[in-house]
């Protein structure tokens, strides 16, 4: 029998959010380490002079999603005994039995990571690694696609291509680490999603909203998924009436501030709490349009009252 599968998180910042993923891997009596390390050695550096910046976000910022994988690589070198793993983002809480679903689930891919299914026939070409399996000889390939996607003509111009969909639709995003984990992944067979439900079982892809692997999967309450807590366990409600056992909800962006009530089994907090935020993103929005459109109005008119030349 296989040992159980233990848990990474690549964080060099010491904050609340990460100690909340901690406390949850313990509760869950998961195994998790921490990788702190900023060294991402030579490979790294080879891969920041090739880098071409195609994302709407700062290109430091891509480059540290990209650099976990190859700090990953030089801990697998001096850890030969790590064979596979679950690779973990901070904003992730972990429940009770997280492991041996995720590793029955993976079976004999070399990555399993989350997707959801796209909308009106838009494909944005990603897979989000933020709870994501692997094994050391699958976490070595990517990166040698990584490195070969970013220094070679045919690599780049097929990044340029998918950069170029985001700019025709007018929408944020482009190329990203997940960009290239959907490449790769489809390119050798590793694109089964870690995020499908499998003996009424199932990882989280964003808990915000209803969404999950297919649109409009989970019921909501507030401003996120419907929880219920059970005896210590998470449980979602499918929109067609059925409970499914949660072992790894995402809390991403600023729903970070509902994860101590979620770990608490609080889940009616959890609710309002992504509600009131779910509002205020709603009137930032509203407020940026309503900006947007003065601001036409108001160039518009300068445009008429310039006088005509002579």
């Amino acid at each position: 029998m296989k040992s159980s599968l233990p848990f990474i998180v690549v964080e060099d910042r010491q904050n609340k959010t990460l100690a909340l993923c901690r406390e949850s891997a313990e509760l869950a009596g998961e195994s998790l380490f921490v990788l702190s390390d900023t060294d991402a050695g030579p490979a790294y550096e080879r891969f920041c002079r090739s880098y071409v910046h195609l994302s709407s976000n700062p290109p430091e910022f891509e480059k540290i999603c990209f650099r976990r994988y190859f700090l990953l690589a030089r801990f697998l070198e001096f850890h030969p005994e790590v064979q596979d793993f679950v690779l973990v983002d901070s904003d992730v809480l972990l429940f009770q039995g997280a492991g041996a679903h995720i590793r029955r689930l993976a079976g004999k891919a070399d990555f399993s990571g989350s997707r959801m299914q796209s909308a009106d026939g838009w494909n944005p070409c990603q897979i989000s690694p933020h709870v994501s399996y692997w094994t050391s000889n699958g976490l070595r390939r990517f990166v040698a696609y990584v490195l070969d996607s970013y220094s070679t003509p045919s690599g780049r111009r097929k990044l340029r291509e998918i950069a170029a969909r985001f700019a025709a639709r007018g929408v944020r995003g482009g190329v990203s680490d997940m960009t290239l984990l959907y490449l790769w992944a489809h390119a050798t067979g590793n694109d089964d999603p870690i995020n499908r439900v499998l003996d009424g079982t199932v990882v989280d892809h964003n808990i915000n909203g209803m969404h999950n692997l297919h649109r409009g999967e989970f019921k909501v309450l507030g401003g996120a998924k419907r929880i219920a807590w059970r005896e210590g366990k998470a449980w979602l409600t499918s929109t067609t009436g059925d409970m499914t056992r949660v072992v790894a909800l995402h809390f991403q962006g600023s729903a970070k501030m509902a994860m101590p009530y979620a770990l608490r089994g609080h889940m009616l907090t959890v609710a309002a709490v992504t509600y009131a935020l779910q509002m205020a993103r709603r009137a930032k929005n509203n407020a940026f349009r309503a900006g947007a459109f003065a601001r036409r109005v108001i160039d518009t008119r300068r445009v008429h009252r310039v006088p005509a030349g002579k």
